[in-house]
């Protein structure tokens, strides 16, 4: 009876963990494709520095480009919803998203995150703990 208790109670645990909870944890961006008009634009670490912070339904990231003073970064509100990976923008370099939200694709495969859209693909690594 003891061992069911246990195994229910770790069974009920496991039915109350948010689906944001599977990307908790910092990543690292390895790689990205663009798209405008006729033009894909490839980038990668070598590039671009950035990190990404998930913790429970809230996010941050920070870009810097390696060749420039240029960095990029907005925080907020993340929801996972099937395959589908939603930024509510609460804070952001433009501001003019701010309050708004953009909806993309999202896959894990091992320790890497992609996210994506019909305009680009990113791939980013858990960064181990």
């Amino acid at each position: 009876m003891k061992l069911f208790t246990i195994l229910f109670t770790l069974m009920m645990m496991s039915c109350t963990i948010s689906n944001e909870s599977v990307i908790n944890g910092a990543w690292q961006y390895v790689s990205g494709n663009y798209k405008s008009d006729d033009s894909t634009t490839n980038i990668t670490s070598d590039d671009v520095k950035s990190i990404k912070i998930y913790s429970n339904n809230h996010y941050s990231l920070i870009s810097q480009f390696v060749s420039s003073d240029n960095f990029f970064a907005h925080s907020g509100l993340f929801n996972l919803d099937g395959e589908s990976y939603t930024e509510s923008f609460k804070i952001h370099k433009n501001t003019e998203k701010i309050g708004k939200s953009e909806t993309f694709r999202y896959e894990l495969n091992n320790n890497q995150l992609i996210i994506s859209n019909d305009y680009m693909r990113e791939v980013w690594e858990k960064i181990e703990e």
